[in-house]
């Protein structure tokens, strides 16, 4: 009877479930709905926005830094000519301003675009409105002109100095100078060797934007002229202002050619020296009463 009244105990034991594998399909397309929903949407927009803006967003992420060539190579400024060459080949010295032409002419017009209706409401004196404009135009244009030759290669640096800038009373001056063994013409002749074309047109794509007229002058050395240094003087001047209006410029913009022989020399105390043969390009400035190298000079003579 004691055996009947034991109590009888089970044990079940509980098998545990394995939870569920392979999940990571689920997240992975998720992603896949997210980036298909966002293609989508950049479709839409695309299609429902006008062609400037896209043209503007393409232009803001559109690279602006120009790469420096060089020392070397076809690539170069001078076409990867060294210092022991005469001069530069006909790959022309113009290519390294032409970089800069199109910020150039944006900043000018910026420039000038914003002063129309000011000076027209301004009180003030026309002729000071006009030298302020012409600053603006001339300091811009020298700053952009000198970054150019700053980009020269280091065995072409000797180049910098055949040509000078500088804001004057008178304008905005450029001097091509002669140096040893470079010069721009060809001894005693008005004809234009390969480096002097190379420097006109490398300062002709700065000069073009501005609307200045322009002064050209040309200088000699006492023995440099067989015949009349006044007139070997003045006929590399018209060579060069002929020269410029072949490459575009219009013959409208020159104002005055003028031959001053050795008359004014860059270095008086040695009148030989290279830098003596030179010519002078004057952008003038836009006034009532303008000026060509310190002689006041009326308008009407000037245009």
């Amino acid at each position: 009877m004691a055996n009947e009244d034991q109590e009888v105990i089970f044990k079940v034991k509980k098998v545990q479930e394995a939870g569920a594998h392979g999940g990571a399909w689920k997240i992975a397309y998720a992603d896949f709905v997210t980036a298909m929903m966002a293609f989508f949407l950049l479709l839409w927009l695309l299609n429902a926005t006008e062609q400037e803006v896209l043209e503007g967003i393409s232009n803001y992420f559109t690279p602006t830094t120009r790469t420096t060539s060089g020392a070397s190579g076809s690539g170069g400024l001078f076409g990867g000519i060294t210092t022991n060459e005469p001069g530069p080949s006909e790959t022309k010295l113009h290519t390294a301003a032409l970089d800069r032409q199109t910020s150039a002419k944006g900043e000018l017009e910026a420039e000038d675009g914003g002063s129309g209706p000011d000076q027209q409401e301004s009180t003030g004196d026309v002729g000071e409105l006009e030298r302020q404009s012409d600053n603006q135009r001339f300091y811009s244009t020298k700053n952009n002109l000198e970054q150019a030759l700053d980009q020269l290669p280091p065995e072409l640096a000797d180049l910098k100095q055949s040509i000078r800038v500088s804001v004057t009373k008178d304008g905005l001056q450029l001097e091509i100078v002669d140096q040893q063994q470079r010069e721009n013409f060809k001894p005693g002749s008005a004809e234009l060797t390969d480096l002097g074309k190379e420097l006109l047109r490398f300062i002709r794509a700065f000069i073009e934007p501005l609307p200045n007229k322009i002064s050209i002058s040309g200088h000699t050395t006492p023995e440099e002229s067989t015949g009349s240094p006044w007139e070997l003087s003045f006929n590399r001047a018209a060579v060069a202002r002929r020269f410029l209006e072949d490459e575009g410029l219009p013959w409208s913009r020159f104002s005055t050619i003028v031959g001053k022989a050795d008359s004014q020399p860059s270095k008086p105390e040695t009148p030989n020296a290279a830098e003596n043969r030179r010519m002078v390009i004057l952008l003038l400035r836009q006034s009532r009463k303008r000026t060509i190298q310190g002689a006041d000079v009326p308008p009407s003579i000037l245009d």
